[in-house]
Formats: C-alpha cells, structure tokens, sequence
C-alpha cells in the first residue's frame, strides 16, 4: 500500500504547534484510525482499527449522506491487512490515507513515551 496523508498534520510537533497541547479520550487508545478518501467527492471517511478489525468510522460532514458514509464504511475490510489489496481494486476511485508508521507514543500513569 503506498502510504499517503491527509491534509491535517499527521505529526504530533506539527499538532503541538498548531494546537498549543496534545489530548485524547483514553476510549481511543489502541485505535488506528485511516482515512479513505473519495476521490469523486474529496470527502475522507475515516475507519477505526482496533488490532487488525475494522471498529468503526467517522464522518465529519460535507457531501456524503449518511447513507453514503456508511457503504464507504461497509466497502473497507474487516482487516486491516487486506488494505492493500481494497486500495488496488478501487483505483482511481479512493485513496487510503494512512497515518506515518512512527507516530505512535505509548501512555503510562505518569508520561508519554516514544518507542
């Protein structure tokens, strides 16, 4: 799958800057959130992996009914290792917009932590 981003900043510096802190909703923790960009529309829907199973999606707005949304959701598989392959048998149509590899830090009761 070639690795390409939103629009928003993927780096936490970025975030950090633009933002002033960092924050989370612990509910969200282990979550790997990609973003499925409709090529047609420009809309992203944004799919949450908790391991390798698609948890669920999130859409923010714009031209998509919920309708929409939701067969964008249902199209992406259950795995997130068969990404690859789904990004393949819709080119031209979307574009998986995965976060970069190393953007992840690790939470315990007192600090954050690169790995």
């Amino acid at each position: 799958m070639e690795t390409k981003f939103a629009q928003w900043p993927p780096f936490r510096s970025d975030l950090r800057k633009q933002f002033g802190y960092l924050s989370f909703n612990c509910t969200l923790i282990n979550l790997d959130v990609i973003g499925i960009k409709l090529l047609r529309t420009g809309d992203v829907v944004v799919i949450t992996y908790r391991g390798a199973r698609k948890t669920g999606f999130i859409y923010e707005g714009g031209q998509l009914t919920d309708q929409q949304a939701f067969r964008a959701y249902t199209d992406v598989p259950m795995d997130y290792n068969e990404l690859e392959r789904y990004e393949r048998e819709y080119v031209g149509r979307i574009e998986v917009l995965a976060p970069p590899k190393d953007n992840y830090v690790f939470v315990n009761e007192q600090e954050v932590v690169k790995k």
